[in-house]
């Protein structure tokens, strides 16, 4: 079912790497490269990457995840969600190691990278499923799968982005506002949050739709089920808007242009090889920590 963890009963045999561009990560790979040829565990890479050992078979990039067990993204949220893009095809699950800074949606740093990898080598972790949300071909733009948020967005200088929200084709709302956020449930942590958003479980089903500084009564967020489509419509009042998949500008539209976007459950896979859950990881990512007065209790009620 989607959303849920399943064990895996072997270990990795088969790894792709996919590296965080123009950063020396020579300490990290030497260690992925003893570790694989102690285990026995083929690795892979993208064609053309210096930075790569000579033991790596070399593939071209859109076929790198092909066959593997896992795909290691080494980097941040951004090398994450690159691997994301080329692992999903393959429905292969990734690994992401943090060594940026945040590094929200990788599972493990740097020190604890060999714990993971023995962890991956003796097949003790499991496997996560995670929405995406598709963009269907429209006005311009290529149907795109997006696995963090879709962000429509006015064009600086140009006014505001009047937008008609839809939902199954029934309007919901209209406002003009910088924009509209659509995230995913993994998504809900990014830009969505940054502007008001609930903190949802990237397990969940469905879809947040989170209004960016809108003008009018109506600022809340909707969170729609799986299945459901929301449409956007850029109406004519409007100035052009640009529209963004995991932050990277796909395209720009104008007034009288329509686009729909649908969550697409088992998108990707994500390995978690670290016994914490999303409490525990929301608390230490997003730095989260209870008032002075609390702090000295404990769930029950009890003063420590």
């Amino acid at each position: 079912m989607s959303g849920e963890r399943r064990e895996e009963e072997d270990g990795v045999r088969r790894v792709a790497l996919v590296l965080r561009p123009g950063r020396d990560l020579g300490a990290t790979l030497e260690e992925i490269r003893a570790w694989a040829a102690a285990s026995g565990v083929a690795l892979f890479g993208a064609d053309g990457e210096p930075r790569l050992p000579e033991e790596v078979e070399r593939r071209p990039e859109t076929s790198v995840a092909a066959d593997c067990d896992a795909v290691l993204a080494l980097g941040g949220d951004g090398t994450m969600l690159g691997a994301l893009r080329l692992a999903a095809p393959h429905r292969v699950p990734v690994l992401g190691v943090n060594l940026g800074t945040l590094g929200y949606l990788t599972e493990v740093d740097a020190a604890h990278l060999g714990d993971a990898l023995w962890a991956l080598g003796d097949g003790d972790y499991t496997v996560e499923s995670r929405t995406g949300l598709v963009l269907a071909a429209r006005s311009g733009v290529e149907e795109q799968t997006t696995y963090n948020d879709v962000v429509v967005s006015r064009v600086p200088g140009r006014g505001q982005a009047a937008l008609g929200l839809l939902i199954d084709g029934e309007l919901l709302v209209r406002y003009a506002s910088d924009g509209v956020i659509a995230a995913t449930p993994q998504g809900s942590t990014a830009y969505a949050f940054a502007a008001g958003g609930p903190l949802v479980s990237p397990r969940a089903l469905g879809m947040i739709v989170m209004p960016d500084a809108p003008h009018g009564l109506f600022n809340r967020a909707v969170v729609l089920a799986e299945g459901e489509r929301l449409g956007i419509e850029v109406l004519p009042t409007s100035a052009p808007v640009s529209f963004e998949r995991d932050g990277q500008l796909i395209g720009h539209a104008d007034p009288g242009a329509t686009f729909e976007i649908q969550a697409k459950p088992d998108a990707a896979y994500v390995v978690r090889v670290q016994p914490g859950g999303f409490a525990e990881r929301a608390r230490r990512k997003l730095g989260i920590t209870d008032p002075a007065g609390l702090a000295d209790f404990d769930m029950a009620g009890h003063e420590r």
